[in-house]
């Protein structure tokens, strides 16, 4: 997958952060591509457990700043994405890495950067410069 200006919100930090998982999203969907997501999934996992604590943590940050009206809704969808990686990580714990666990990362990763990224996080963007031309 490309980067696209369309993803950013105009906060650097957060459309860097933003570029960074899109960068290991595709090095795992190349892994996957070459028959190495079994050796590439627990690296792509940590990096996402060591990723939401930091940029969950700004993103969290940067709304409660601005009071940003949807900031409990997104909280919530940053917890279910975190539940999801802790899960997944705990089934290649236990059971191993299987196709089911590659697939599902790949799927949980797409859904995020397409769905959460593109739409959810460019809600705070527009409510940025919602208030800047209210200014």
């Amino acid at each position: 997958m490309a980067w696209r200006e369309s993803y950013e919100i105009g906060v650097e930090k957060i459309d860097c952060q933003h570029r960074q998982l899109l960068v290991k999203l595709n090095e795992f969907f190349d892994a996957c591509s070459n028959q190495q997501g079994h050796e590439k999934i627990e690296e792509t996992l940590k990096f996402l457990k060591d990723y939401t604590i930091e940029h969950f943590g700004s993103e969290e940050g940067l709304m409660n700043d601005i009071h940003f009206p949807e900031l409990a809704e997104h909280q919530k969808e940053h917890a279910d994405f975190v539940k999801t990686v802790l899960e997944l990580e705990e089934a290649v714990k236990t059971k191993g890495v299987s196709v089911l666990t590659t697939i599902k990362l790949n799927r949980t990763l797409t859904d995020w950067l397409i769905t959460h990224i593109n739409k959810c996080d460019k809600l705070i963007g527009d409510y940025m410069a919602e208030q800047r031309a209210k200014a």
